[in-house]
């Protein structure tokens, strides 16, 4: 693992601390269902699931990067459904649209419900873009890992886009391939879709502005050398 910045172990309390995000607002929307007396917004429970698909693509990605050398097919074997499914999880910011007074639960609840669920959502996608950030920047360079990193969250915002307004999902790349990149290339043409155009925008500013705050806070803490007892 020459070369690594972010350790095994430093990564296994992140994972553990998105578990147990996962666990409280699976917690509060069942909560809400037994207060409420019925089941809704269940949507969250297969959103949130497929929110943590990138991360666990990512973790094997990562792991096998650390083998020397690694085998380039079996790194394809993950990056490729890393790449699809990434968007699945900063997704869950735009379930936020279905926020609206449902009686009788109070919308305050809701509110926070929705964004312990988008919070949980958008670092579960940025942890496993910080571990594959980091094998770019492992054998291309810093700035090549910056650069990857800022185009996989334009491609997001457009790959949500599609799952938010058109409906796409990430496997219709195998199950509907033709229609999906019909869609694709006829709003290639941004002048004729300005609303898409300032949603991707919008929604990358978004997300650099949140990702680069993250990574600066991750990397607050620098190990500091040991220093002896006084007096050895």
């Amino acid at each position: 693992m020459h070369g690594r910045l972010i350790s095994d172990e430093r990564v296994r309390p992140a994972v553990l601390a998105l578990l147990f995000a996962s666990v409280l607002s699976l917690m509060m929307l069942g909560g809400r269902t037994i207060f409420a007396g019925r089941l809704q917004l269940s949507f969250y429970i297969w959103n949130l699931v497929l929110a943590w698909l990138p991360l666990l693509f990512a973790l094997r990605f990562y792991r096998l990067d650390a083998i020397h050398p690694p085998r380039t097919g079996w790194l394809a074997v993950w990056a490729v459904p890393w790449f699809l499914f990434f968007p699945n999880a900063p997704y869950l910011v735009t379930d936020m649209l279905h926020l609206k007074s449902r009686d009788p639960v109070p919308k305050w609840f809701d509110l926070t419900m929705m964004m312990s669920f988008a919070w949980t959502g958008l670092i579960l996608g940025y942890l496993s873009l910080l571990l594959m950030q980091e094998v770019v920047r492992r054998r291309k360079g810093r700035a090549w890992g910056w650069a990857f990193a800022g185009t996989m969250l334009a491609l997001s915002s457009f790959g949500i886009y599609l799952g938010r307004f058109l409906r796409w999902n990430s496997w219709d790349v195998l199950t509907r391939p033709l229609g999906l990149a019909g869609d694709v290339a006829e709003r290639l043409d941004f002048m004729k879709h300005p609303e898409m155009t300032i949603f991707c925008v919008t929604f990358f500013t978004f997300s650099i502005l949140s990702y680069a705050t993250l990574y600066a806070l991750t990397h607050l803490h620098v190990s500091a050398p040991a220093v002896p007892p006084a007096g050895s």
